[in-house]
């Protein structure tokens, strides 16, 4: 159960030797502070009874307050009964502005930005993505009310008609989905409303594309020049397969600081699981090249910030694009049947080991999933860190061997 108490936030002490007086909402083990915009001395203030002392009309002000927020909390608790949700969930509702205020497009980029102040670049990615696709199709600078099952539909329609496969736009559906859950735990709109409850995300049992042995071996064969508008691209896409199908994002997240002992030990981005790769000879090389004052390995991030900007998710978003761009132009010159991107050498990286023998389970564990059954993956030792440089050495020798 949530409490409410007005209390003196003695962490911050003004010059004149005042406290701001606040309304500290607790859930659980956690607790946040709304503003009364007043500041007062310690003696000043019975903070059994939570009462200014010899201040009549700020007593009552201050009773307004707490009463206008304790019924907030208490419609959200009701509202919410077998929900899960954490305090943040309570305090954006409890500071929430009037749902007819809320917009689809404004509350979805408060969530991008929350997933950006939590540093989970990928997720705030996919959000955007699909925030421009559907932005494009329906108005989304409304309230989520106006939005229905025909307009969902409409989207569908729109994005099949563009040739979009049934898995990308199953992932639109699902984000947008996670939207308007949030939405209605927010309470900015009914349950009543939801859209979903009819509507039904379909997806199709698809391959992941992989290239051989052969074209990979074709693929790092190449002898591009430093001067080369491709030469930056064929570089990443080589360290991608060398560092064990690394993804591109936590690939230009790398730090100088994440080599120890020639290893690069990292956490994922996405999943925040920890990897350790041994960083091999020509990977090694291929790191120097990009070297520069960055603190950032690829020298491609700039800021010094602690968590990603807007600013610079775009840059993620955009250099994505030109490197598969690029990407794709190397797979024309050595005749792949599949389209480059970069998350052909991550599933290629996969493939090829499969092809040369190695189990389900290392492989696994050298990208960075849990092995065998789900539950039971958990209770598995990880393979030693020997055995899966052992095999990401083999890897490369043997298709760096025509090279």
């Amino acid at each position: 159960m949530a409490t409410i108490k007005i209390v003196l936030d003695q962490r911050r002490v003004k010059k004149d030797g005042t406290f701001p007086l606040v309304i500290r909402v607790r859930y659980l083990k956690d607790f946040f502070d709304i503003k009364t915009n007043l500041s007062i001395l310690p003696k000043k203030y019975d903070a059994k009874n939570q009462r200014l002392l010899d201040d009549v009309h700020a007593n009552f002000h201050l009773e307004e307050l707490k009463e206008n927020y304790a019924k907030r909390i208490r419609d959200f608790l009701k509202d919410n009964i077998g929900y899960a949700f954490v305090t943040a969930d309570l305090k954006k509702y409890v500071l929430q502005k009037p749902s007819e205020l809320v917009t689809i497009e404004s509350f979805w980029n408060e969530i991008i930005q929350q997933l950006l102040d939590s540093n989970k670049t990928g997720n705030a990615r996919s959000y955007k993505t699909t925030l421009s696709v559907f932005s494009k199709i329906i108005d989304c600078n409304t309230t989520f009310n106006r939005v229905t099952y025909k307009d969902l539909i409409t989207v569908e329609t729109s994005l099949y008609k563009r040739g979009v496969s049934a898995n990308s736009i199953a992932v639109y559906m699902r984000t947008f989905r996670a939207v308007c859950n949030k939405a209605i735990l927010y309470n900015y709109v009914s349950l009543d409303w939801y859209p979903f409850k009819k509507y039904k995300i379909t997806k199709e049992q698809t391959t992941p594309k992989v290239i051989s042995i052969e074209t990979m071996k074709k693929y790092f064969n190449l002898n591009l020049k430093e001067e080369d508008k491709l030469y930056n691209a064929w570089c990443i896409g080589k360290l991608i397969f060398m560092l064990r199908g690394i993804n591109l994002t936590d690939l230009l997240l790398l730090k100088k600081s994440n080599i120890m002992s020639n290893r690069i030990i990292y956490k994922r981005e996405k999943t925040g699981k920890m990897y350790s790769i041994k960083i091999l000879p020509h990977a090694h090389d291929l790191l120097t090249q990009f070297s520069d004052n960055s603190e950032y390995l690829l020298g491609f991030v700039k800021s010094k910030n602690q968590k990603t900007t807007a600013a610079e998710l775009e840059l993620y978003i955009d250099y994505r694009k030109k490197i598969n761009k690029k990407l794709k132009n190397i797979g024309d010159i050595i005749n792949s049947e599949v389209p480059l991107t970069t998350y052909v050498f991550r599933y290629s990286y996969a493939n090829i080991a499969k092809q040369l023998g190695y189990t389900k389970d290392l492989i696994a564990e050298a990208l960075g999933h849990e092995y065998g059954n789900s539950v039971t993956g958990i209770y598995l030792e990880m393979f030693d860190n020997d055995i899966v440089d052992a095999m990401n050495d083999d890897i490369i020798k043997k298709i760096r061997s025509l090279c």
